[in-house]
């Protein structure tokens, strides 16, 4: 394992961890706590690998790197308003240079609506992924008659609504700005089902 790569998994952990303690509270036990790991684990770890993944595959070079001002804004805002907000984005996969063959290179960064695309694709797998898996926690939950695991998927299901609706939000960095400038109605398809999710949740 490299340098980059232990870095990357300690950014991925930090933010594992404080992202638990910040859906979790204001409650401290452990089970509250265990249970938000599992909807964290599944939603915030997911939802980063699909932007690596997705920006792999067009070419570039990405790592997740944790923001220490969006670590801090993750636990501080949700201690503050007492659990009732919490700000999802304690880091973000970094994109670096496309790998393409040095002739092509010209073409391709002149191509403004192709990088475009490619940014919106990148941006909005983090939130279908979400969405994907809220949806396999929610029909699960429906066959299931064990009312502590049935407590356990549908806060799944929750976390990861919540960080689909909060990355699809259309403004300044987050996923969605990106997505809606490219095209409205792919942020409509993700973005609408993230709401009406969330108010059902």
């Amino acid at each position: 394992m490299n340098r980059n790569s232990i870095r990357e998994i300690t950014h991925l952990v930090a933010s594992l961890l404080v992202l638990t303690i910040a859906f979790s509270y204001p409650s401290t036990s452990s089970q509250e706590l265990a249970i938000a790991a599992i909807g964290v684990g599944t939603g915030f770890l997911l939802h980063e690998m699909a932007h690596k993944f997705t920006a792999q595959r067009y070419g570039f070079v990405a790592d997740y790197e944790a923001s220490p001002m969006g670590l801090l804004l993750a636990v501080g805002l949700s201690i503050f308003t007492n659990g009732s907000f919490i700000f999802a984005a304690p880091g973000a996969v970094m994109i670096r240079g496309k790998r393409i063959p040095y002739s092509q290179a010209q073409d391709y960064y002149s191509n403004t609506r192709q990088n475009e695309k490619e940014f919106a694709y990148i941006s909005v797998s983090g939130a279908v992924v979400n969405l994907i898996l809220a949806i396999i926690f929610i029909i699960i939950s429906l066959i299931i008659a064990d009312q502590f695991i049935v407590k356990v998927l549908w806060r799944a299901a929750f976390i990861n609504v919540f960080l689909a609706g909060f990355n699809m939000i259309p403004f300044g960095p987050l996923d969605g700005a990106k997505v809606w400038r490219y095209n409205p109605v792919l942020w409509c398809i993700v973005g609408i089902p993230s709401i009406i999710l969330f108010f059902i949740l």
